[in-house]
């Protein structure tokens, strides 16, 4: 259809309203078809936006440079993510492996107690969305081992708010019974949680993080922003200088 063809058609309003969505639909349609035989696998396709966005702020708190070790991994998209904004040296660690699409990221598989790395090997490391599936003691137990191997950030990803409403605190019961079933079944040593109580506030992640030992400061920034839900956070967790550990 020609330019002059359409103005012809389209002479009051609802007409060129019609006429304009008629051919959006057709180019779009156009579009489709020719990008057929190239199929949908893109390099945007590997990543959800709100984890980019969410990687975004994490890699904010990253330099150039920075060995960064992931626990907790899964496929190691988080990492992937991070690399995007900065040019670092990733590892993954998990307690069971799966298909990854991230080919780059490389992962290893840990017991979820001993971190099979020497003291003081990364500059930062993140866990995400984990500590809320332990028993307070597990959780202790792991978050020690993040500091003995990191230099000098953990950047702690958790579902947590300032305050838990009525629908909030269902779905974290429910979220913890169905999470917990499907991590027993996958390791051997996994406790399974019988109640909420990692599944904690801004105010409680902020005295939790800061009574362990190894940690001067605890900064908190919500991610509600950037996520696809409100209780996304990230909690900023600065480690008591050390002495590097020696070579050998």
């Amino acid at each position: 259809m020609s330019f002059r063809l359409a103005g012809a058609i389209a002479r009051h309003p609802w007409e060129r309203t019609i006429t304009t969505i008629g051919l959006q639909a057709l180019g779009e349609v156009c579009v489709e078809l020719a990008n057929l035989p190239r199929g949908r696998r893109r390099a945007w396709s590997r990543y959800r936006p709100w984890d980019v966005l969410k990687a975004r702020q994490l890699a904010a708190r990253v330099r150039d440079g920075d060995a960064v070790l992931d626990v907790g991994c899964g496929t190691g998209h988080m990492l992937a993510s991070v690399a995007l904004f900065r040019r670092i040296r990733p590892h993954g660690v998990d307690v069971s492996r799966c298909a990854s699409p991230f080919t780059e990221i490389p992962r290893s598989i840990f017991d979820g107690q001993k971190l099979p790395f020497a003291d003081q090997t990364f500059d930062t490391s993140m866990m995400c969305y984990v500590a809320h599936h332990l028993v307070p003691a597990d959780a202790a137990a792991l978050f020690a081992e993040l500091v003995r191997v990191t230099r000098s950030k953990v950047l702690l990803v958790e579902d947590s708010l300032p305050k838990f409403g009525l629908l909030y605190r269902l779905r974290n019961r429910m979220h913890r019974i169905e999470a917990g079933l499907r991590y027993r079944e996958g390791a051997g040593s996994y406790r399974m949680p019988t109640d909420e109580a990692m599944f904690k506030t801004h105010a409680g992640w902020q005295a939790w993080l800061a009574a362990q030992p190894g940690v001067s400061a605890v900064a908190v920034e919500s991610l509600a922003e950037v996520s696809q839900h409100d209780h996304h956070t990230l909690f900023d967790v600065d480690l008591v200088p050390r002495p590097i550990a020696p070579l050998g």
